[in-house]
Parts: C-alpha cells; structure tokens; sequence
C-alpha cells in the first residue's frame, strides 16, 4: 500500500494543566420574601417572563449596583419569533448548581483561562484542551435538540472542536465566577468584517429544561450562549433555524466555504469524480473538510449496521490509497483504491468496510495496517462508501491569518488569499451575465500565474447581506476566463471555470490552472442587478491578482489635437459669430452664442449647465466670463467631442430627438474623445450623469449630460495641473481648495 497523503499521527497529549487559580466564592441565591403573583419573578405578561436572578445577585461591579445585565436589545419577545407559547427566561445559575463556560474546566470547577477580556492568552490557553471531556460542550446529547435548537450551528462547533483556536475567536473565554455579570460577547463573520454580538445569560426554557441545545455536558452553557448569539444575529431563533451548515462554517470560521452534493441524482459518476479531485486537492491544504452523513441509508437495512449518524457531521483528515484496490480497479478514475480517514465530530463510528477490526483491515499485511493509524473517534472507510453514506461536503477554504492563528493547520500548507469590495451598479458595470450584451463591462481581475508547478485557485463571490433582514438575494456567479497574450478580455474566450449563478450570499469554485494569464469576472444572473460585492481569491503558489483598471490621463491636448477641418471650422465660426466684436462672455451670453450655430457643432441645443461648463474651463482667473477670442476655439473643441459622441453609438431614443448614450458606452467616449479614466472616475460620472437608472435598464447619458462630462473631466485636469504647480512653491489654502471645488 502507498501513501498518497501523508496522515497525521496520534496527538501529542495536551500538557498538564496550570495550577488552578482562586476563585471567587459564589454567593447563596436568597430567594426573595414576596413576589408579584408569577411563580419565576417579574413578569408583565404570560410568555416574557423574566428571571429573578437579576435583583438579588452581588456580582461583577460593571453591570452597577449588582444587577445583572440585560440585553434591551433583544428582548425575549423579539428573540422568540415565530415561538408564541409560555416560556422562561432562566439564567444559568437557575438551572444548574455550578455553570461553565469555555475556558473553564468541565471536571473539576478549577478555572482553565484568565476569563473575558485576557485576549490571545486565553485562546491560546483554551487550545490547549482537546480531550473528550472539553469536546463534549460542541455536541449536544442524545434528546439535546430542543424546539429553538439551532442544528447547523452546534454541528459547526463540533466539526471546529478540533481548531479550539477559531472556536475561541468566536466564543471568547468567560467565567461564571471571575467578573461575572450576566454579559457574554461573541463574534461572527458578516461580509468580510467580524462583528461583536453581546447577549444577556437569560436562556429560554420550560420546565426547567432549555428549549434550545442541550449540550452533552450538561453543566457547560457555551453552545446555548452562542446559540442566543446567532439569534441575535440573525433577528430570533426561528430564523437561526433555518440558517444551513455552510452558512453556520461561513459565520464561525470567516473562510470560503464551498459545497458539493455527494448523492445527486443524475449524473452520480460525475458528481463523484469532482468530489475526489476536491478532496485530492484540499486535504494537504488549510482546508477543513466537513461531511454529513445521509439521514438514509443507501439500501433498505442497512442503517444500523454503519454505526453512522444521519444528519451529523465528520471531517476528513486525511486520505491514503490501496495498491490492491487500485490495481483491481484498473482506469476508474482518481478515486480508485482511495481510502478517506474521517472523525466523528459528534458521535457515531463507521463500523463497515476498512473499519477497525474489518476484513478488508485484516487482509492487509501488518506493516500496511500500521500505516492506517487513528486517534479516538476516528476510522477508514472507501471512497465508495463515502459517496453512498454521506450526502453533502463542505470544504472550508482557511485564510493565511487564520492558518497562523490555529497551530492544527501548520502542517497543512496555506493559502494566498486576495479581497477586494466592489459594486454592481447599473449603468456602469452590472453587465449581467457573459451572454448578455453588457457582460464586457462587468469587475474584471487579472490572475498572472507563473512558474512550471500548476496553482490550485479558490474564487469566491459573497454579496453584500445583513442577517437580521429577510432581503431576497440576487443570483450571482463567476466565470474564468483564459487571456491568449495580453490582450483585453472577450467574452469569447476560452472558459477555464464558472460557478453559475444561484441565489445565496456566497458561490465559489476550486479548480487548477497552468502557467498563464486569466481574468476572473463575477456578475449577477440579471443585468442591470445593483448589489455589493466581496471577491476572494486564494491560491497555494504565488501568484499576481489585479483589478483591471485605466489611469486618469488625457491622451491627447484637446486645442492642439484638431483636425483641419476642426481648424476650419473655427475660422468659420469667428467670422459667423463676429468675435472681435463681442464682450467678455457670461453663461448666458454664452449659451445664446451657442444657440446660433448649434447646428453645426452639437447635437441638440445646449443648456445652461454645458455654457457654465464651458466658461469655467476658460476662467483661469475666477472672473465668471471667457474671453471673445475663446468660442471659436471651444466651438471647434464642442464638434470635436460631437462626432466622439457619435462614433460611439449615441442614438436617438424613442420619442426624442436629440441623441443620448446607453450609460455602458461611457467609458468607449471617453476613450473617443481622447480621456482616460479610472474605474471610481468612471462610477462617478455615471452617478452624477445618467437617467433612466431603473432596475430593468441601464440608462442613459443625454447628449448634453455626456458633453458636460467630459467639460468637467477636461477642467478637473486643468485645475490639478495649476495645483500641483502651486503646491511646489507654496502650500495650498482651505479658500482656494474650496475654489477650485465649488466653481468647477
């Protein structure tokens, strides 16, 4: 047999315990001489009763006066939801005699942390302890889900139990008896930010049993505290419920979390075929491997002789192969002959093929048995068998930070990791998806892998979502595309990867690419869809990723750049208009000027916006008036920017006359009119611009608009010209910044 990943050995044992510290003693619950008529203290109505604990407990100074804190926040009305019927809201000391947390020890009461606010001290101190004793606070027991229980979450926490050090980011170190207050604080991942969410202890129960989950150690309150958390998070627990087993990794870890169904019903070969190459792929990287276990049985019978647990998770460790299955397979595929060394996060050990004391384990010889080494709560079981037994994989993509954060991930070899903030919006670069009209003008980042090794490459698109609100989410996805030189990017490219569209906050996709150049461009299902994006983008070798992205330059000097005929057309111009005549022009004057030969130099009439434009592009001297001898020139520069406007694509829209530009072909007039602009330039000008911006269009730039644009985009350079040239002599003062912004 060979190895074709190398497995891990047993754990080191954890080293011993630091000398416990004091504690402080808990002081008696004194139950109080009189009471208002409710059996559990204060309440005001049937279902929102409270608890008496908070009137009577001397503890921490912070919550003032010795009243335990509550959360006004999230009031147990609110946090019920959809639950209407009689509950109470019961502290942990109100239901068991001695509570824990984590970072207190499960075994004797001795105290394992410094308690909350010790920082990266007490998470390191928390990771010290993995025994099955401190596991048992993740998995709740055999009747442990209540009513309000949160399944994905606490099947999470179980899968993460053997990463302590991300777990203790989430659920910080408290104490029940040092500085206690009521008061816990945890964190989530929300849309690339961890978010502090603080709950009161105040638990749902009925009949002194908690309504939520029921850790397996029945004395520890973390899951039920971070389970109310979540609640938080997410507005009650009816709607924590819902939340998926991807959703809970995502909000726990803050990694990319993507996810493979292992029993479709069409097409199993190929289905299974991409989940060994995912697992080839990720199992010697920073990559948590997450399984659930099929709530049925593959045949009819033989669901208790699997020793599995439907619907609870396991994680892939590791994987090795056999030379003999192998062989016996001949060109089946990568999954031939591979073996899969999967925990059991919460309970429940594979007891079929490859297992323990199976007869596939006792043909092999003894040196091949002692390669298939397990801690506790782990076995072997077939590519095979997974695929029939197990319904869904979740591969959670770590980060570098987190891979230094958490020791168990060292041996694992990290990812490069890349993010970037962006934007859908319409009329600029919600192109909607490749095959529409618009797809070109859709984000667009580079990847320039180099080197002879193939780079494994993770891409993940996570819209903008808030937890609490029921807000629909677009159908997103990515495509990759393959660059032949250094040519820009056409849709008519060759596609190396897509994650098609689908309606969830995250979509993302694994794959491998050779040396070479690649863009990768997310987009929405539907153009013209508005929403912020987070991109990431991580890769196991060294890579360049880039944002496609113009400078802000003008290519050419519009006064000295025109055509003869433009030349002539000026001559033309000062004899029609008689300029040496005429005074100092104003904004009106001017326009009326204009309005004269409008004909002949723009496309519909021009509006007093595009004369003050025009007058502040050739008032140097903040006079409010150009110069005569200037309109020839400008009417020149006005044709000039015209035939650009024309060249391309502006039309005249149904029931108008005067032409105007789909907002999309900014950037191409631009480019016509000789301007080079950024990304954000772009943005902004189609923000301050355009019309007709509706959620089935794109809209569009009136000719007039689009010809104020780039009057402005044309003034803007000349006033950073006189700026930089300023600022080498003397600085520059608040009045003339204020100038030099206002009348622009």
């Amino acid at each position: 047999m060979k190895k074709f990943v190398r497995t891990r050995g047993s754990r080191p044992q954890s080293p011993l315990s630091p000398p416990p510290l004091p504690l402080t003693p808990v002081p008696p619950l004194v139950a109080p001489a009189k009471t208002n008529g409710h059996a559990n203290g204060v309440g005001a109505r049937r279902g929102d009763q409270h608890s008496t604990l908070s009137r009577y407990w001397s503890g921490s100074e912070e919550c003032g006066g010795g009243a335990l804190w509550e959360d006004a926040e999230f009031p147990p009305a609110r946090a019920l939801g959809e639950q209407r019927r009689s509950v109470q809201w019961l502290r942990p000391h109100e239901l068991c005699a001695n509570p824990t947390f984590f970072g207190e020890s499960l075994a004797g009461g001795e105290e394992e942390g410094g308690g909350e606010g010790s920082g990266d001290d007490a998470a390191a101190l928390a990771g010290q302890y993995l025994d099955d004793v401190g596991a048992d606070r993740w998995v709740v027991d055999a009747e442990g889900a209540g009513p309000l229980s949160c399944g994905a979450l606490w099947r999470a926490c179980a899968a993460l139990r053997g990463t302590p050090r991300l777990l203790a980011r989430v659920a910080a170190p408290h104490s029940f008896r040092r500085g206690y207050c009521g008061r816990f604080r945890f964190r989530f991942w929300v849309w690339g930010e961890w978010r502090a969410v603080a709950v009161d202890d105040r638990l749902p129960a009925r009949g002194g049993r908690l309504l939520g989950s029921r850790p397996r150690a029945a004395r520890d309150f973390t899951l039920p505290l971070l389970e109310k958390a979540y609640a938080k998070l997410h507005g009650s627990y009816s709607s924590a419920r819902r939340a998926e087993l991807a959703t809970c990794l995502r909000d726990v870890t803050g990694g990319v979390v993507q996810s493979l169904m292992l029993r479709p019903r069409a097409a199993a070969a190929a289905a299974a075929a991409a989940a060994a190459s995912a697992l080839i792929a990720a199992a010697p990287r920073s990559t948590l491997l997450v399984a659930t276990a099929a709530t049925a049985a593959p045949r009819q019978g033989l669901a208790q002789q699997s020793g599995l647990i439907g619907g609870h998770p396991y994680c892939v460790c590791g994987l090795a192969r056999v030379r003999a299955a192998e062989e016996a397979a001949g060109e089946a595929g990568e999954e031939a002959g591979m073996l899969l060394r999967l925990r059991a996060a919460a309970g429940g050990a594979w007891s079929g093929a490859w297992s323990a004391h199976s007869a596939e384990r006792a043909a092999l010889s003894a040196a091949d048995r002692a390669q298939l080494v397990t801690d506790h709560d782990e076995f072997w079981m077939s590519f095979g068998d997974f695929c029939s037994w197990f319904s869904q994989l979740e591969l959670v993509h770590v980060g570098p930070d987190d891979w230094l954060r958490e020791p168990a991930l060292r041996d694992r070899r990290p990812w490069r990791a890349v993010l970037a903030r962006r934007r859908w919006r319409r009329g600029y670069n919600a192109g909607g998806p490749p095959s529409a009209p618009t797809a070109h003008t859709n984000p667009q980042f580079h990847v320039q892998v180099e080197g002879a090794r193939a780079c494994h490459v993770v891409v993940a698109v996570t819209q903008q979502y808030a937890p609490a609100r029921a807000r629909r989410l677009l159908a997103v996805g990515v495509a990759v595309y393959e660059l032949p030189g250094r040519r820009p990017l056409a849709v008519t490219h060759h596609c190396r990867a897509r994650e098609r569209p689908r309606s969830r906050a995250q979509v993302a996709t694994f794959f491998t690419l050779p040396a070479g150049r690649y863009a990768v461009v997310p987009h929405t299902q539907r153009a013209h869809a508005e929403a912020g994006f987070l991109l990431r983008v991580l890769t196991d070798e060294h890579a360049h990723v880039w944002e496609l992205n113009r400078d802000n330059a003008l290519l050419q000097d519009p006064w000295r750049a025109l055509s003869p005929d433009l030349r002539r057309l000026a001559d033309d111009m000062r004899a029609i208009l008689k300029c040496d005549q005429m005074e100092p022009l104003d904004a009106v004057s001017l326009r009326t000027a204009l309005r004269r030969v409008w004909r002949s130099v723009l496309p519909s009439r021009p509006s007093l916006e595009l004369s003050r434009a025009l007058v502040a592009l050739r008032d140097a001297r903040l006079s409010g008036l150009v110069a005569a001898r200037e309109l020839p020139a400008l009417c020149a520069l006005l044709a000039s920017w015209t035939r650009a406007l024309h060249s391309a694509g502006a039309r005249a829209g149904a029931g108008c006359r005067a032409p105007r530009l789909d907002a999309y072909r900014l950037r191409e007039l631009l480019a016509a009119a000789g301007v080079s602009a950024s990304n954000k330039v772009v943005e902004c000008l189609v923000l301050r611009f355009a019309r007709g911006c509706s959620a089935g269009a794109g809209g569009w730039l009136p000719a007039d608009a689009a010809l104020v644009a780039l009057a402005r985009l044309h003034l803007a350079h000349e006033r950073y010209r006189s700026l930089y040239t300023k600022m080498k002599s003397n600085p520059l003062s608040l009045e003339e910044m204020i100038l030099m912004t206002i009348y622009s």
